[in-house]
């Protein structure tokens, strides 16, 4: 934790020196009034941790290759001297320019974590076949020179029993990983191909409509996990942005980070927004979907669940039938 958190903290942790009961709304409620206090106006700045998946590339190699396809993805971020994670599929270490691409993540001062070997599904997956991922990519991480510290589960799922879960709790916590959870979830993915086929053909009023939908519906997401997170927990929450390491991505970031600032955010590391007393809370889901730990975390409410698909449900119309004015 933080100064700034143990500060929040600090009535909740004296009540339980003197024998009281500190639970979590107790945190959720010291961490709102020091927030608010932060400002001369009161009002709360909204805070978020950019991160990226699938590292090196997701996708073909771009005309660039995979070093200046990087260099571009990084450029909005370190211009802004904002820092950002990636989470590194290992196979991927292997492709043309894979291990130099990840190079350029170090030089800007980036962070890696894991992402396991072979990006395979917890859900389906012999567990020791997934566990041996984990360890493999752990290895030849720390053989390149780098030192992760943060683990994050492919698809965000976690395990669909108790025991599967509580295993890779366990190797995780052998090997010095913290797991980067991540409240702003969304269905980028959807869009990487279509954009990757226009950029192919030199579709350029195609790649600006699926630029487009892309910022619609990522700053959708972000109000979306804002109100979840007020509705929860009575605040709001240091946030974590699931992205990925492509091109629709790379073509879009800078956009993207605009649209956040826009809507009033600051960029934190990764560390300083796991620091958030959000992330300490207990997992009630267990299941197998891959969930934003908003939704992961009590109380659960099948409509968070239902804004995803309808979110998921009008970008694949918009893929098929052209624009709309999207779902509320």
């Amino acid at each position: 934790m933080n100064a700034r958190t143990l500060k929040a903290l600090a009535p909740a942790l004296a009540l339980a020196a003197s024998g009281g009961c500190a639970d979590a709304g107790d945190v959720d409620t010291a961490v709102a009034a020091e927030r608010q206090a932060a400002r001369p106006d009161g009002e709360e700045r909204p805070r978020i941790a950019v991160t990226l998946d699938d590292l090196p590339w997701v996708g073909p190699t771009p005309a660039e290759g995979l070093v200046g396809a990087t260099e571009r993805l990084l450029a909005p971020l370190t211009e802004r001297g904002a820092a950002a994670t990636g989470f590194v599929v290992c196979k991927g270490m292997s492709r043309h320019e894979g291990a130099e691409a990840l190079d350029v993540w170090k030089r800007r001062g980036m962070v890696l974590g894991n992402h396991t070997a072979r990006h395979r599904d917890l859900n389906r997956a012999p567990l020791q076949t997934w566990l041996a991922d984990v360890r493999s990519c752990d290895a030849e991480l720390r053989r390149a020179g780098f030192e992760p510290r943060h683990f994050r589960y492919p698809m965000l799922h976690h395990g669909p029993t108790p025991e599967r879960r509580d295993a890779v709790l366990a190797v995780l916590a052998e090997l010095g990983y913290e797991v980067a959870h991540v409240t702003v979830d969304n269905s980028e993915y959807l869009l990487r191909r279509p954009f990757e086929a226009a950029l192919a053909r030199g579709d350029q009023a195609e790649m600006q409509r699926l630029s487009e939908l892309l910022l619609r519906h990522v700053v959708a997401a972000v109000r979306h996990a804002r109100q979840v997170a007020r509705r929860k927990l009575g605040r709001d929450v240091d946030h974590i942005l699931l992205l990925h390491a492509n091109a629709l991505v790379a073509h879009n970031l800078e956009a993207l980070l605009d649209a956040l600032e826009s809507e009033g955010f600051e960029f934190i590391s990764l560390d300083e927004a796991l620091s958030d007393p959000v992330y300490d809370r207990p997992e009630v889901y267990l299941g197998p979907k891959g969930l934003s730990w908003l939704y992961r975390i009590g109380p659960l409410s099948e409509r968070d669940v239902e804004w995803d698909d309808a979110q998921a449900r009008w970008l694949r119309e918009e893929l098929e039938s052209g624009p709309s004015d999207g779902p509320e």
